[in-house]
């Protein structure tokens, strides 16, 4: 079965990304990229894309909720880009928008990724309560208590 994927918030984060993503656009067009950052911008665009593309291969047999669903969690995904972080997509995202902040060294457009990270925090914890009112609430507990929700946990010995 496919998962859920119609609901107002889904339009609504589209919409919200849509706007960002051209007023991150407008910006680096308008003022460019000649900044210092610039290199630390493509770092975060690589690592972006890099996590985005992973996290995609190992969900392409068995597809994940679209954020903001209402359908139950049918199983949980813990290979790949999810042995380090819990929501992967969300990271890319986040990394996307920071980068176009750094690569135009341009305060407002951290606007943006303040935006883009409300969302994904709102998405996200939607998404884990459904996994703790589900069957899978114990391993998803566990899972949780193991990897950080968009940063990898730094763990001591």
């Amino acid at each position: 079965a496919r998962p859920d994927g119609s609901s107002r918030m889904i339009v609504l984060t589209w919409l919200v990304g849509t706007i960002c993503a051209a007023g991150q656009l407008a910006v680096i067009g308008l003022i460019g990229v000649s900044t210092p950052w610039v290199w630390f911008a493509w770092a975060c665009y690589v690592m972006s894309l890099t996590v985005f593309y992973w996290a995609v291969s190992v969900n392409r047999q068995r597809p994940l909720s679209w954020a903001y669903s209402t359908d139950m969690p049918l199983h949980l995904q813990v290979t790949g880009p999810y042995r380090y972080v819990r929501h992967p997509f969300y990271l890319s995202y986040l990394l996307t928008f920071f980068g176009g902040a750094l690569a135009t060294a341009n305060p407002w457009l951290l606007l943006t990724v303040v935006a883009i990270g409300i969302g994904a925090v709102r998405a996200a914890r939607m998404e884990e309560a459904k996994f703790e009112g589900s069957p899978l609430a114990s391993d998803y507990q566990e899972f949780r208590d193991r990897v950080g929700m968009f940063f990898p946990r730094i763990r001591g010995r």
